[in-house]
């Protein structure tokens, strides 16, 4: 194929592309998708606030369009699950007539707590009473989609009763269990022998070993996601030897919402920088734009596929060595991006890179290649053990054909 054919044809695939730009559903995200090679994953911190009250259950719904929904779950009186991020109800509660509701969650039970009304967005005082209701666990699981996964957010010492509720309601297959603990043996203690629910692992520091003992001991006890954190930007938990750990099993998950992703901001620089180090789990304040932004990575993988199914067939036989060896670098690095959750930087570099490798592939005579043999003591060890071993065979059927004839 000439390359005036390979441009008519990327004409065509920018113009599917462009034509189809606002049909990609990145929220299309499931709880099979966890085990994704590929997939980057959307959590909306405590719902979609920004239309609905954080933790409502119509927030809950309208996150569930992005990804997967994490909400806060705190045990009332009557030990029911509630969605409320605080020990008590001052930030977010009001009542019929919109004042402050002051008291404890636990003092409170399930029915007395429904009937109160939850401030706009994020609350505070000076955020306005809406007509959305505290939800119990029950409302929040009736908003979930088969498009989407609820993230509980809740203690080891409040998951018995937890868990339980979510047998009740027979819901297992619509939650995961995430624990407000920074011990990782603890979760692990916790959920042992519950293979019927999903749950994340924990680490929040900066020791290698500590972080490599976690990330190992989540995967082998099948906890495919593990939340790392540290408030240090270029620590241990942002580095590749951590993240080889992983070994194409699990997934590594960062929170933008509380300090502790590196203070790497809530933005597409932030989420970027953070794909890019290995991380394909983000929970977001803002999952509309995280949205637009896994949108064009899906998008930018699209065109680096195409050169890469474009190109991988060329006949490299009529240029250099170098042009050659340089292309065949660069279409290697290409694959590999594409075949793990990459961030939309790396994608286009690596686009970039193979585009750049073909063009500059220049026909030519190849160069003589010379094969040269550098002694090192390795090879000097094994060069002489196999002398020995060629030797002691001789040796061997020499003996074995000198037996054979004194017994003629």
């Amino acid at each position: 194929m000439t390359r005036f054919l390979h441009k008519i044809v990327l004409m065509t695939l920018v113009a599917t592309v462009f034509c189809n730009i606002f049909s990609i559903n990145v929220g299309a995200i499931k709880k099979e998708d966890i085990d994704s090679a590929e997939k980057i994953i959307c959590v909306v911190h405590r719902g979609d606030w920004h239309s609905f009250p954080e933790n409502s259950a119509e927030a809950v719904k309208a996150g569930g369009e992005y990804g997967f929904v994490s909400v806060d779950i705190r045990l009332t009186r009557d030990g029911k699950a509630v969605l409320m991020a605080d020990e008590t109800t001052d930030r977010m509660v009001v009542d019929a007539n919109g004042k402050t509701v002051s008291a404890n969650v636990s003092d409170k039970s399930l029915a007395e707590l429904k009937a109160f009304y939850l401030r706009a967005e994020n609350g505070s005082e000076d955020k306005p009473k809406t007509d959305c209701r505290v939800a119990g666990l029950e409302d929040a699981l009736a908003q979930v989609s088969e498009e989407s996964v609820l993230i509980l957010n809740t203690t080891c010492a409040d998951f018995e009763t937890v868990y339980a509720e979510v047998k009740t309601l027979k819901a297992e297959d619509k939650v995961i269990f995430r624990f407000n603990s920074d011990s990782n043996s603890d979760i692990i203690k916790a959920t042992s022998g519950r293979n019927d629910i999903t749950a994340f692992g924990n680490y929040q520091g900066n020791i290698i070993f500590m972080a490599t003992s976690a990330v190992d001991n989540t995967i082998k006890n099948g906890m495919n996601i593990i939340e790392l954190g540290s408030a240090n930007e270029n620590g241990v938990l942002y580095d590749d030897f951590l993240m080889d750990r992983f070994d194409s099993q699990g997934k590594a998950m960062a929170s933008m919402v509380n300090g502790r992703s590196g203070e790497r901001p809530d933005n597409e620089r932030g989420w970027d920088n953070l794909i890019s180090k290995g991380y394909s789990v983000i929970e977001t304040d803002y999952p509309e734009q995280f949205s637009q932004y896994a949108a064009q990575v899906e998008r930018e993988k699209e065109s680096l596929n195409y050169y890469i199914d474009l190109y991988k067939s060329t006949d490299l036989q009529p240029y250099t060595t170098d042009t050659e060896n340089a292309f065949a670098s660069a279409l290697s690095t290409a694959e590999t991006v594409s075949a793990q959750p990459s961030s939309l930087s790396e994608l286009q570099n690596a686009r970039f890179a193979l585009q750049s490798a073909y063009d500059n592939l220049t026909l030519g005579e190849k160069k003589a290649v010379t094969l040269k043999f550098e002694f090192t003591i390795g090879r000097l060890i094994a060069l002489v053990l196999c002398g020995g071993a060629i030797i002691a065979a001789q040796i061997f059927f020499f003996k074995k054909r000198d037996k054979s004839k004194k017994a003629q």
